[in-house]
Protein backbone atom coordinates (compact mmCIF):
# COMPACT_ATOMS: atom_id res chain seq x y z
CA UNK A 1 0.00 0.00 0.00
CA UNK A 2 1.22 3.24 -0.90
CA UNK A 3 2.37 5.89 1.29
CA UNK A 4 -0.71 8.02 0.16
CA UNK A 5 -2.88 5.80 1.54
CA UNK A 6 -1.63 4.66 4.76
CA UNK A 7 -1.10 8.37 5.40
CA UNK A 8 -1.32 8.63 9.49
CA UNK A 9 -4.33 10.20 10.42
CA UNK A 10 -2.92 12.81 11.84
CA UNK A 11 -0.76 15.56 12.19
CA UNK A 12 0.11 15.60 15.58
CA UNK A 13 0.02 18.82 18.26
CA UNK A 14 1.97 19.94 20.88
CA UNK A 15 1.21 21.03 24.64
CA UNK A 16 3.73 23.49 26.15
CA UNK A 17 3.74 25.27 29.43
CA UNK A 18 6.15 27.22 30.59
CA UNK A 19 6.30 28.75 34.14
CA UNK A 20 6.36 32.54 34.36
CA UNK A 21 3.83 35.77 35.64
CA UNK A 22 0.36 34.21 34.77
CA UNK A 23 -2.11 35.80 36.98
CA UNK A 24 -3.60 33.68 39.30
CA UNK A 25 -6.25 36.02 40.80
CA UNK A 26 -9.27 34.54 42.23
CA UNK A 27 -7.95 31.46 40.94
CA UNK A 28 -9.79 29.54 44.51
CA UNK A 29 -12.73 30.90 43.75
CA UNK A 30 -12.60 30.09 39.79
CA UNK A 31 -12.15 27.19 41.11
CA UNK A 32 -15.08 26.77 43.69
CA UNK A 33 -17.55 27.82 40.85
CA UNK A 34 -16.04 25.40 38.19
CA UNK A 35 -16.66 28.05 35.43
CA UNK A 36 -14.98 28.72 32.19
CA UNK A 37 -15.12 31.61 30.03
CA UNK A 38 -13.54 30.81 26.74
CA UNK A 39 -12.78 33.86 24.03
CA UNK A 40 -13.54 33.27 20.05
CA UNK A 41 -11.98 35.52 17.28
CA UNK A 42 -15.43 36.50 15.91
CA UNK A 43 -18.21 38.74 16.63
CA UNK A 44 -20.79 37.23 16.89
CA UNK A 45 -22.38 33.86 16.03
CA UNK A 46 -24.50 32.78 12.38
CA UNK A 47 -26.53 30.15 13.24
CA UNK A 48 -27.02 27.53 16.36
CA UNK A 49 -28.59 25.07 13.89
CA UNK A 50 -26.35 22.81 12.26
CA UNK A 51 -28.04 22.08 9.17
CA UNK A 52 -27.79 26.41 8.18
CA UNK A 53 -24.39 27.61 7.67
CA UNK A 54 -22.05 27.54 10.29
CA UNK A 55 -18.43 28.47 11.20
CA UNK A 56 -16.27 27.54 13.22
CA UNK A 57 -17.07 30.10 16.38
CA UNK A 58 -20.46 28.35 16.90
CA UNK A 59 -18.35 24.75 17.19
CA UNK A 60 -17.26 24.92 20.56
CA UNK A 61 -20.94 25.62 21.84
CA UNK A 62 -22.71 22.99 19.21
CA UNK A 63 -20.07 20.34 19.89
CA UNK A 64 -21.18 20.27 23.68
CA UNK A 65 -24.68 21.02 23.29
CA UNK A 66 -25.81 18.50 20.63
CA UNK A 67 -24.25 15.56 20.17
CA UNK A 68 -23.41 12.85 16.97
CA UNK A 69 -24.62 8.87 16.83
CA UNK A 70 -20.73 8.42 17.23
CA UNK A 71 -17.41 10.14 18.45
CA UNK A 72 -14.02 10.29 18.36
CA UNK A 73 -11.58 9.33 21.17
CA UNK A 74 -11.05 12.56 23.61
CA UNK A 75 -8.65 14.97 21.76
CA UNK A 76 -7.15 12.85 18.93
CA UNK A 77 -8.97 12.05 15.18
CA UNK A 78 -8.93 8.55 14.20
CA UNK A 79 -10.64 5.36 12.05
CA UNK A 80 -11.40 4.62 15.98
CA UNK A 81 -14.71 5.71 16.29
CA UNK A 82 -16.63 5.98 19.73
CA UNK A 83 -19.89 5.37 20.86
CA UNK A 84 -22.43 8.26 21.49
CA UNK A 85 -25.54 8.31 21.21
CA UNK A 86 -25.38 5.17 19.36
CA UNK A 87 -24.19 2.54 21.54
CA UNK A 88 -23.38 0.25 18.90
CA UNK A 89 -23.64 -0.22 15.29
CA UNK A 90 -23.36 -3.26 12.59
CA UNK A 91 -21.93 -2.44 8.67
CA UNK A 92 -23.35 -5.09 6.39
CA UNK A 93 -21.35 -7.54 4.08
CA UNK A 94 -21.39 -5.05 1.28
CA UNK A 95 -21.01 -1.89 3.33
CA UNK A 96 -23.65 -0.07 2.15
CA UNK A 97 -26.19 -0.71 5.22
CA UNK A 98 -25.14 0.81 9.01
CA UNK A 99 -27.50 -0.15 11.48
CA UNK A 100 -27.44 1.91 14.60
CA UNK A 101 -28.69 0.61 17.95
CA UNK A 102 -29.32 3.70 20.09
CA UNK A 103 -28.47 4.40 23.85
CA UNK A 104 -31.84 4.20 25.43
CA UNK A 105 -32.75 6.70 28.11
CA UNK A 106 -30.93 10.07 26.93
CA UNK A 107 -33.20 13.21 27.38
CA UNK A 108 -33.41 15.99 25.30
CA UNK A 109 -32.48 19.55 27.40
CA UNK A 110 -35.45 21.56 28.29
CA UNK A 111 -37.84 18.39 28.82
CA UNK A 112 -38.49 17.45 25.03
CA UNK A 113 -38.53 14.25 25.77
CA UNK A 114 -36.29 11.32 24.93
CA UNK A 115 -33.85 10.55 22.15
CA UNK A 116 -35.18 7.94 19.75
CA UNK A 117 -34.67 6.80 16.27
CA UNK A 118 -37.64 9.02 15.01
CA UNK A 119 -35.01 12.19 15.90
CA UNK A 120 -32.29 10.26 14.13
CA UNK A 121 -33.90 9.88 11.20
CA UNK A 122 -35.71 13.87 11.22
CA UNK A 123 -32.08 14.80 11.76
CA UNK A 124 -30.19 13.20 8.33
CA UNK A 125 -33.47 14.03 6.42
CA UNK A 126 -33.31 17.33 7.02
CA UNK A 127 -29.44 17.15 6.32
CA UNK A 128 -30.37 15.59 3.36
CA UNK A 129 -32.57 18.01 2.20
CA UNK A 130 -31.13 20.70 -0.41
CA UNK A 131 -34.02 23.27 0.01
CA UNK A 132 -32.65 23.71 3.85
CA UNK A 133 -29.78 22.08 4.63
CA UNK A 134 -26.11 23.77 3.45
CA UNK A 135 -24.52 19.50 3.96
CA UNK A 136 -26.87 18.23 1.85
CA UNK A 137 -24.22 17.30 -0.77
CA UNK A 138 -22.22 15.31 2.14
CA UNK A 139 -25.32 13.41 2.37
CA UNK A 140 -25.52 12.47 -1.42
CA UNK A 141 -24.83 8.32 -0.51
CA UNK A 142 -27.82 7.96 1.19
CA UNK A 143 -30.36 6.23 -0.28
CA UNK A 144 -32.42 5.94 2.58
CA UNK A 145 -32.84 6.56 6.24
CA UNK A 146 -35.32 3.69 7.96
CA UNK A 147 -36.80 3.32 11.79
CA UNK A 148 -36.56 -0.12 12.59
CA UNK A 149 -38.07 0.55 16.60
CA UNK A 150 -37.73 3.14 18.87
CA UNK A 151 -34.38 2.10 19.77
CA UNK A 152 -32.82 1.47 16.07
CA UNK A 153 -31.78 2.86 12.54
CA UNK A 154 -31.12 1.61 9.45
CA UNK A 155 -29.13 3.93 6.96
CA UNK A 156 -28.96 2.71 3.61
CA UNK A 157 -26.33 3.88 1.04
CA UNK A 158 -25.77 4.06 -2.44
CA UNK A 159 -23.03 2.74 -2.78
CA UNK A 160 -20.30 1.38 -0.10
CA UNK A 161 -18.62 3.89 1.96
CA UNK A 162 -15.67 3.07 4.40
CA UNK A 163 -15.81 6.64 5.66
CA UNK A 164 -19.13 7.28 6.32
CA UNK A 165 -19.12 7.24 10.21
CA UNK A 166 -17.26 10.04 9.84
CA UNK A 167 -20.30 12.06 8.86
CA UNK A 168 -22.32 11.28 12.19
CA UNK A 169 -19.75 12.01 14.41
CA UNK A 170 -20.02 14.67 17.19
CA UNK A 171 -16.80 16.45 16.81
CA UNK A 172 -16.96 18.60 13.59
CA UNK A 173 -17.01 21.42 12.43
CA UNK A 174 -19.93 20.92 9.82
CA UNK A 175 -21.98 18.05 10.10
CA UNK A 176 -23.66 14.95 11.66
CA UNK A 177 -24.76 16.83 15.13
CA UNK A 178 -28.17 15.33 16.35
CA UNK A 179 -31.58 17.37 16.24
CA UNK A 180 -34.89 17.22 18.37
CA UNK A 181 -37.63 16.67 16.40
CA UNK A 182 -39.79 17.49 19.31
CA UNK A 183 -38.18 20.85 19.54
CA UNK A 184 -38.43 21.56 15.93
CA UNK A 185 -41.77 20.78 15.64
CA UNK A 186 -42.89 22.85 18.58
CA UNK A 187 -40.83 25.81 18.20
CA UNK A 188 -40.13 25.98 14.58
CA UNK A 189 -37.42 26.20 12.31
CA UNK A 190 -36.69 30.11 12.75
CA UNK A 191 -36.87 29.70 16.33
CA UNK A 192 -34.39 26.67 17.11
CA UNK A 193 -31.96 28.68 14.61
CA UNK A 194 -30.37 30.78 17.66
CA UNK A 195 -31.34 28.43 20.41
CA UNK A 196 -29.63 25.09 20.10
CA UNK A 197 -31.80 21.92 22.04
CA UNK A 198 -29.45 18.55 22.27
CA UNK A 199 -28.87 15.83 24.60
CA UNK A 200 -24.74 17.25 25.58
CA UNK A 201 -22.94 17.47 28.80
CA UNK A 202 -23.86 21.66 28.80
CA UNK A 203 -27.26 23.02 27.83
CA UNK A 204 -27.84 26.22 25.62
CA UNK A 205 -28.86 29.24 28.71
CA UNK A 206 -28.65 32.34 26.97
CA UNK A 207 -27.54 34.81 23.90
CA UNK A 208 -26.43 38.15 24.02
CA UNK A 209 -25.56 39.35 21.07
CA UNK A 210 -22.29 40.29 20.06
CA UNK A 211 -21.15 39.82 23.54
CA UNK A 212 -21.56 36.33 24.66
CA UNK A 213 -23.22 32.41 25.01
CA UNK A 214 -23.51 30.81 28.03
CA UNK A 215 -24.33 27.22 28.40
CA UNK A 216 -25.01 25.41 31.73
CA UNK A 217 -24.16 21.95 33.27
CA UNK A 218 -26.75 19.50 31.82
CA UNK A 219 -27.58 17.32 35.39
CA UNK A 220 -29.05 14.66 33.53
CA UNK A 221 -26.55 13.61 31.31
CA UNK A 222 -26.17 10.55 30.50
CA UNK A 223 -22.44 10.29 30.50
CA UNK A 224 -22.22 11.51 33.68
CA UNK A 225 -22.40 14.81 35.25
CA UNK A 226 -19.71 17.61 34.24
CA UNK A 227 -17.31 18.86 36.85
CA UNK A 228 -17.63 22.42 34.92
CA UNK A 229 -20.88 23.90 36.00
CA UNK A 230 -21.06 27.08 33.39
CA UNK A 231 -19.15 27.73 30.34
CA UNK A 232 -19.43 30.98 28.49
CA UNK A 233 -18.64 31.93 25.30
CA UNK A 234 -17.37 35.39 24.47
CA UNK A 235 -16.81 37.12 21.49
CA UNK A 236 -13.71 39.52 20.85
CA UNK A 237 -12.52 39.37 16.99
CA UNK A 238 -9.81 42.15 18.40
CA UNK A 239 -6.30 40.19 19.27
CA UNK A 240 -5.40 42.97 21.73
CA UNK A 241 -8.49 42.28 23.98
CA UNK A 242 -8.55 38.91 24.05
CA UNK A 243 -4.76 39.17 25.38
CA UNK A 244 -5.20 41.37 27.51
CA UNK A 245 -8.64 39.52 28.89
CA UNK A 246 -6.51 36.81 29.20
CA UNK A 247 -3.78 38.47 31.16
CA UNK A 248 -6.30 39.80 33.53
CA UNK A 249 -8.25 37.15 34.37
CA UNK A 250 -11.51 38.40 32.57
CA UNK A 251 -10.99 34.81 30.12
CA UNK A 252 -9.50 31.31 31.00
CA UNK A 253 -8.72 30.43 27.45
CA UNK A 254 -9.00 31.83 24.29
CA UNK A 255 -8.54 30.90 20.40
CA UNK A 256 -5.14 32.50 19.23
CA UNK A 257 -4.47 34.26 15.74
CA UNK A 258 -2.02 32.66 13.74
CA UNK A 259 1.06 35.29 14.86
CA UNK A 260 4.18 34.18 15.89
CA UNK A 261 5.14 37.03 18.32
CA UNK A 262 1.83 36.90 20.22
CA UNK A 263 2.59 32.86 20.44
CA UNK A 264 5.79 33.67 22.09
CA UNK A 265 4.63 36.23 24.46
CA UNK A 266 2.39 34.84 25.66
CA UNK A 267 4.59 31.41 25.99
CA UNK A 268 6.84 33.43 28.30
CA UNK A 269 4.11 34.74 30.74
CA UNK A 270 3.54 31.20 31.73
CA UNK A 271 0.16 30.02 29.20
CA UNK A 272 -0.43 26.84 27.96
CA UNK A 273 -0.36 26.76 23.99
CA UNK A 274 -1.94 24.03 22.61
CA UNK A 275 -1.47 23.63 18.83
CA UNK A 276 -3.90 21.22 17.13
CA UNK A 277 -4.48 19.24 14.01
CA UNK A 278 -5.36 17.99 11.61
CA UNK A 279 -3.79 21.36 9.47
CA UNK A 280 -6.51 24.18 8.24
CA UNK A 281 -6.53 24.88 4.53
CA UNK A 282 -6.03 28.46 3.64
CA UNK A 283 -7.33 28.53 0.06
CA UNK A 284 -7.25 31.80 -1.79
CA UNK A 285 -10.49 31.52 -4.44
CA UNK A 286 -10.76 33.20 -7.81
CA UNK A 287 -13.84 33.72 -8.96
CA UNK A 288 -13.92 32.68 -12.63
CA UNK A 289 -17.00 34.58 -13.11
CA UNK A 290 -15.56 38.10 -12.73
CA UNK A 291 -13.44 39.93 -14.77
CA UNK A 292 -10.80 39.58 -15.28
CA UNK A 293 -9.78 36.47 -13.09
CA UNK A 294 -11.93 34.81 -16.01
CA UNK A 295 -8.51 34.65 -18.01
CA UNK A 296 -6.12 31.87 -16.70
CA UNK A 297 -3.57 34.42 -17.26
CA UNK A 298 -4.86 36.53 -14.81
CA UNK A 299 -5.28 33.72 -11.92
CA UNK A 300 -1.86 33.07 -13.49
CA UNK A 301 0.00 36.46 -12.52
CA UNK A 302 -2.19 36.56 -8.78
CA UNK A 303 -0.51 33.18 -7.72
CA UNK A 304 2.96 33.94 -9.10
CA UNK A 305 2.65 37.36 -7.24
CA UNK A 306 2.49 36.33 -3.82
CA UNK A 307 5.54 35.63 -1.97
CA UNK A 308 5.00 32.61 0.15
CA UNK A 309 8.03 33.42 2.35
CA UNK A 310 6.18 36.64 3.53
CA UNK A 311 3.14 34.91 4.87
CA UNK A 312 5.24 31.84 6.95
CA UNK A 313 7.29 34.72 8.49
CA UNK A 314 4.32 36.39 9.28
CA UNK A 315 2.55 32.68 10.76
CA UNK A 316 5.55 31.43 12.21
CA UNK A 317 5.90 27.65 13.04
CA UNK A 318 2.31 26.78 13.55
CA UNK A 319 1.93 27.26 9.82
CA UNK A 320 3.54 25.18 7.12
CA UNK A 321 4.02 27.00 3.44
CA UNK A 322 1.76 24.87 0.75
CA UNK A 323 3.31 23.24 -2.57
CA UNK A 324 0.35 20.73 -3.32
CA UNK A 325 -3.04 21.45 -2.25
CA UNK A 326 -4.09 19.28 -0.01
CA UNK A 327 -1.93 18.78 3.30
CA UNK A 328 -0.17 15.58 3.62
CA UNK A 329 -1.87 13.62 6.06
CA UNK A 330 -5.09 14.31 4.44
CA UNK A 331 -5.89 10.63 2.86
CA UNK A 332 -5.68 11.17 -0.77
CA UNK A 333 -3.44 14.26 -0.85
CA UNK A 334 -1.34 14.69 -3.94
CA UNK A 335 2.07 15.17 -3.54
CA UNK A 336 4.37 17.95 -4.86
CA UNK A 337 5.79 15.05 -7.52
CA UNK A 338 2.02 14.19 -8.75
CA UNK A 339 1.45 17.73 -9.64
CA UNK A 340 2.79 18.93 -13.25
CA UNK A 341 5.67 21.57 -13.13
CA UNK A 342 3.28 24.02 -14.83
CA UNK A 343 0.70 24.25 -12.34
CA UNK A 344 2.53 24.56 -9.23
CA UNK A 345 2.47 27.62 -6.91
CA UNK A 346 5.58 29.60 -7.27
CA UNK A 347 6.66 33.11 -6.66
CA UNK A 348 7.24 35.20 -9.80
CA UNK A 349 6.98 38.65 -9.86
CA UNK A 350 8.39 38.69 -13.10
CA UNK A 351 6.44 35.89 -14.58
CA UNK A 352 3.22 38.00 -12.87
CA UNK A 353 3.74 41.09 -14.83
CA UNK A 354 4.42 39.29 -17.91
CA UNK A 355 1.50 37.55 -17.84
CA UNK A 356 -0.69 40.66 -16.91
CA UNK A 357 0.56 42.65 -19.54
CA UNK A 358 0.13 39.18 -22.57
CA UNK A 359 -3.64 39.66 -20.98
CA UNK A 360 -3.86 43.65 -21.83
CA UNK A 361 -2.86 44.80 -18.32
CA UNK A 362 0.56 46.01 -18.53
CA UNK A 363 0.64 49.36 -17.69
CA UNK A 364 -2.25 50.28 -15.49
CA UNK A 365 -3.10 47.27 -14.19
CA UNK A 366 -6.67 46.84 -12.90
CA UNK A 367 -8.19 47.18 -9.39
CA UNK A 368 -10.47 44.91 -7.50
CA UNK A 369 -12.64 45.52 -4.55
CA UNK A 370 -13.65 42.21 -1.69
CA UNK A 371 -14.95 42.39 1.97
CA UNK A 372 -12.76 40.50 4.05
CA UNK A 373 -13.84 39.55 7.63
CA UNK A 374 -12.78 41.61 10.25
CA UNK A 375 -10.68 38.03 12.56
CA UNK A 376 -7.02 38.59 12.43
CA UNK A 377 -6.30 35.58 10.55
CA UNK A 378 -7.94 35.81 7.72
CA UNK A 379 -7.88 39.81 7.48
CA UNK A 380 -3.63 40.04 8.71
CA UNK A 381 -3.16 37.59 5.70
CA UNK A 382 -5.47 39.35 2.92
CA UNK A 383 -3.62 42.99 3.79
CA UNK A 384 -0.22 40.59 2.72
CA UNK A 385 -1.83 39.66 -0.26
CA UNK A 386 -2.81 43.03 -0.98
CA UNK A 387 0.82 44.32 -0.54
CA UNK A 388 1.94 41.44 -2.65
CA UNK A 389 -0.52 42.38 -5.37
CA UNK A 390 0.27 46.08 -5.23
CA UNK A 391 3.66 45.25 -6.47
CA UNK A 392 2.60 43.76 -10.38
CA UNK A 393 -0.02 46.50 -10.40
CA UNK A 394 -3.30 45.01 -9.01
CA UNK A 395 -5.04 47.17 -6.40
CA UNK A 396 -7.08 45.57 -4.34
CA UNK A 397 -9.41 46.95 -1.64
CA UNK A 398 -10.48 44.92 1.42
CA UNK A 399 -13.73 46.19 2.92
CA UNK A 400 -14.13 45.15 6.67
CA UNK A 401 -17.10 43.11 7.93
CA UNK A 402 -17.81 41.28 11.19
CA UNK A 403 -16.97 37.45 10.42
CA UNK A 404 -20.99 36.31 10.26
CA UNK A 405 -21.36 38.80 7.39
CA UNK A 406 -18.39 37.88 5.68
CA UNK A 407 -19.58 33.92 5.48
CA UNK A 408 -23.10 35.10 4.81
CA UNK A 409 -21.45 36.94 1.63
CA UNK A 410 -19.16 34.67 0.47
CA UNK A 411 -21.50 32.34 -0.51
CA UNK A 412 -23.80 34.59 -3.10
CA UNK A 413 -20.39 34.93 -4.82
CA UNK A 414 -20.18 38.92 -4.16
CA UNK A 415 -16.12 38.61 -3.77
CA UNK A 416 -13.75 38.49 -6.97
CA UNK A 417 -11.38 36.67 -4.15
CA UNK A 418 -12.51 34.64 -1.13
CA UNK A 419 -9.57 33.58 1.89
CA UNK A 420 -11.49 30.60 3.58
CA UNK A 421 -9.88 28.87 6.21
CA UNK A 422 -11.28 25.00 5.91
CA UNK A 423 -10.91 21.78 7.85
CA UNK A 424 -12.24 18.00 7.38
CA UNK A 425 -11.89 14.62 8.48
CA UNK A 426 -8.40 14.04 7.16
CA UNK A 427 -10.04 13.10 3.91
CA UNK A 428 -8.92 14.62 0.71
CA UNK A 429 -12.28 13.87 -0.91
CA UNK A 430 -14.31 15.95 1.67
CA UNK A 431 -12.30 19.28 1.03
CA UNK A 432 -12.70 19.00 -2.91
CA UNK A 433 -16.26 18.30 -2.86
CA UNK A 434 -17.12 21.28 -0.47
CA UNK A 435 -14.92 23.67 -2.64
CA UNK A 436 -14.67 22.57 -6.19
CA UNK A 437 -17.50 20.06 -7.15
CA UNK A 438 -20.11 21.95 -10.11
CA UNK A 439 -22.60 24.17 -8.29
CA UNK A 440 -20.97 23.33 -4.35
CA UNK A 441 -21.70 26.04 -1.61
CA UNK A 442 -18.16 26.82 -1.23
CA UNK A 443 -16.91 26.73 -5.21
CA UNK A 444 -16.24 30.22 -4.89
CA UNK A 445 -14.36 30.40 -8.11
CA UNK A 446 -17.69 28.82 -9.87
CA UNK A 447 -15.37 26.17 -11.80
CA UNK A 448 -17.24 23.45 -12.79
CA UNK A 449 -15.63 20.59 -14.72
CA UNK A 450 -17.13 17.50 -15.88
CA UNK A 451 -14.07 15.70 -15.35
CA UNK A 452 -13.47 16.82 -12.35
CA UNK A 453 -16.73 15.55 -10.95
CA UNK A 454 -16.70 12.41 -12.78
CA UNK A 455 -13.15 11.58 -10.53
CA UNK A 456 -14.73 12.49 -7.40
CA UNK A 457 -17.82 10.21 -8.47
CA UNK A 458 -15.63 7.42 -9.04
CA UNK A 459 -13.47 8.08 -5.93
CA UNK A 460 -16.94 7.95 -3.60
CA UNK A 461 -17.66 4.64 -5.42
CA UNK A 462 -14.41 2.75 -5.20
CA UNK A 463 -14.02 0.21 -2.09
CA UNK A 464 -10.23 0.01 -3.08
CA UNK A 465 -8.47 2.95 -0.74
CA UNK A 466 -5.08 2.44 -3.16
CA UNK A 467 -8.02 3.35 -6.73
CA UNK A 468 -9.43 5.76 -4.51
CA UNK A 469 -6.75 7.30 -3.56
CA UNK A 470 -5.60 8.10 -7.68
CA UNK A 471 -8.69 9.18 -8.67
CA UNK A 472 -9.38 11.66 -5.74
CA UNK A 473 -4.71 12.65 -6.55
CA UNK A 474 -6.48 12.98 -10.21
CA UNK A 475 -9.17 15.44 -9.49
CA UNK A 476 -6.13 17.90 -7.84
CA UNK A 477 -4.64 17.75 -11.21
CA UNK A 478 -7.27 19.41 -12.75
CA UNK A 479 -7.90 21.87 -10.15
CA UNK A 480 -4.50 22.52 -9.90
CA UNK A 481 -3.99 22.74 -14.25
CA UNK A 482 -6.81 26.05 -14.36
CA UNK A 483 -5.47 27.86 -11.04
CA UNK A 484 -8.67 28.84 -9.68
CA UNK A 485 -7.43 28.63 -5.84
CA UNK A 486 -3.72 29.31 -4.12
CA UNK A 487 -3.16 26.90 -1.27
CA UNK A 488 -0.84 29.33 0.73
CA UNK A 489 -0.98 27.44 3.52
CA UNK A 490 -1.42 25.13 6.30
CA UNK A 491 -1.80 25.91 9.81
CA UNK A 492 -2.23 23.70 13.14
CA UNK A 493 -4.80 25.76 15.49
CA UNK A 494 -3.09 27.70 18.08
CA UNK A 495 -5.37 27.52 21.15
CA UNK A 496 -4.44 29.25 24.76
CA UNK A 497 -5.27 28.71 28.44
CA UNK A 498 -4.51 29.23 31.87
CA UNK A 499 -2.30 26.58 33.59
CA UNK A 500 -5.44 26.34 35.98
CA UNK A 501 -7.76 25.04 33.18
CA UNK A 502 -7.23 21.32 32.73
CA UNK A 503 -9.26 19.91 29.82
CA UNK A 504 -9.32 16.21 31.10
CA UNK A 505 -7.58 14.83 27.67
CA UNK A 506 -4.49 15.23 25.91
CA UNK A 507 -5.90 17.30 22.97
CA UNK A 508 -3.96 16.66 19.73
CA UNK A 509 -5.91 16.28 17.03
CA UNK A 510 -9.69 18.06 17.02
CA UNK A 511 -12.29 19.37 14.15
CA UNK A 512 -13.51 21.81 16.42
CA UNK A 513 -11.01 24.77 15.76
CA UNK A 514 -11.51 26.46 19.47
CA UNK A 515 -11.35 24.17 22.86
CA UNK A 516 -14.31 21.48 23.29
CA UNK A 517 -14.55 21.43 27.27
CA UNK A 518 -15.91 17.64 28.13
CA UNK A 519 -17.35 16.23 31.38
CA UNK A 520 -13.96 15.87 32.33
CA UNK A 521 -12.86 19.61 32.21
CA UNK A 522 -12.24 21.43 35.52
CA UNK A 523 -10.60 24.11 36.98
CA UNK A 524 -7.58 23.69 39.39
CA UNK A 525 -7.28 25.20 42.58
CA UNK A 526 -4.62 27.86 43.26
CA UNK A 527 -1.45 26.04 44.92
Amino acid sequence: MSNRVKSGLFAAAATVVLAGGVPAASAQELAEAQRVTHAVTAGDVGSLDPTLPWVSVEAPILTVVLEGLVDYPPGEISMDFQPSLAESWEIGDDGRIYTFRLRQGVLWHEDFGEFTAEDVKFTLDRYRDEDVSAWASNYDKVEDVEVVDRYTVKVTLKEADPLFLALVAGNTESVGLMLSRAAFEKRGADAMRLHPIGTGPFAFSEYVPRDRVVLTRNEDYWGGVANLEEIVIRFMPSATSRELALRTGEIDTMRASIDSQLLDRLQKQGFVIDTQGPEVHWWLHMNTDVKPLDDIRVRKAIAHAINPEDLKSFLGPVATVSDTLIANSYFGAASHEDIPEEARWRYDPKLARELLAEAGYGEEGFELSMIITERDDYRQMMVLIQEHLKQVGIELKLNLVDHAHYHSQIVNHVNPLVMFGDISYPNAEILLTRAFRTGALRNFARWSSTDFDQLLDGAGRETDLETRAFLLVEAQKLVAQDFIVLPTTFTAQPLIRHPRVDLGYDLRQSLVLEYRFGTKTRILAEK
